[in-house]
């Protein structure tokens, strides 16, 4: 049964990802792909979408590669079971997305909704009170879901809300 539930997860993330792989977004010699100006938007709608304040520390956004952000999750220990193409670090309060991540289009920012959120959640505490790791991207996935549904990619949106019901299902209870 659970290597049913591992075949399935990974579909799904499959689900997601084809055909998804677009340019990057060229930030500057840093790598800074957006500025707090330009997730503003995001931040209120995050907020919205949660009851929560919104953020009042504004997550510097990075480009990074796949091996970096692979690296990040086995150090953040929240690895979702399959290559990260965005990644939001607790310790530097960073969001990390990876080169073909293009963040000129909803899809790719919709990647930011979901870090932001976790920015968020961290931010405000939530992360703490959760009684599980699946409810944290539960909630992530929901937002996401929504950002997408807002920009009419409704089949992405699908993908992404099957993708928080699996994790929401809290088979990770918080110590």
């Amino acid at each position: 049964m659970k290597a049913m539930i591992s075949v399935l997860f990974l579909t799904l993330l499959s689900l997601i990802f084809t055909g998804t792989r677009v340019s990057p977004t060229h930030g500057d010699a840093h790598g800074e792909a957006f500025d707090c100006n330009q997730l503003g938007d995001l931040i209120a709608f995050v907020s919205e979408e949660t009851g929560r304040p919104p953020l009042r520390q504004c997550p510097r956004v990075s480009v990074t590669s796949t091996a970096a952000l692979v690296a990040v999750i086995a150090s953040e220990a929240s690895f979702h079971g399959a290559v990260p193409r965005t990644v939001y670090v607790v310790a530097s309060g960073e969001i990390l997305h990876d080169f073909d991540v293009d963040l000129a289009t909803p899809l790719g920012r919709s990647y930011l909704v979901h870090e932001l959120v976790h920015a968020l959640q961290f931010e405000s505490g939530t992360s703490l009170r959760a009684s599980c790791t699946g409810w944290i991207e539960g909630e992530a996935y929901r937002v996401q879901a929504s950002y997408l549904k807002m920009h009419g990619l409704n089949k992405d949106a699908f993908a992404v809300e099957l993708l928080g019901l699996l994790q929401s299902a809290c088979g990770h209870q918080i110590p």
